[in-house]
């Protein structure tokens, strides 16, 4: 397996963060982060050196729903996560 989806609910505050970690050349890269700091949930897609480069705001979800939202998400489209974080990966 070349990935892992991981995710925590923080108690006694129900925070949430929600990670897609993608292996590729042997090191592990973080390439999506869903979390509700912040004050809202959202989805943060970084680049090859774990930058944001796109924050997508869940402000009419709660916490409960955007974790649900999160893993469904991830389970079924991290083989394009994984690939177009690939390709940025190659370009540097």
């Amino acid at each position: 397996m070349n990935h892992k989806l991981k995710y925590k609910i923080a108690k006694p505050d129900p925070a949430i963060v929600v990670k897609l970690l993608v292996l590729f050349q042997e090191v592990w890269h973080e390439v999506l982060r869903y979390d509700s700091g912040h004050d809202c949930p959202h989805k943060n897609i970084l680049d090859s050196d774990g930058t944001v480069v796109r924050k997508v705001w869940y402000d009419f979800l709660d916490n409960g729903q955007a974790l649900t939202m999160a893993i469904t998400d991830i389970k079924d489209n991290h083989e394009f996560y994984k690939e177009r974080f690939e390709k940025w990966l190659k370009k540097q």
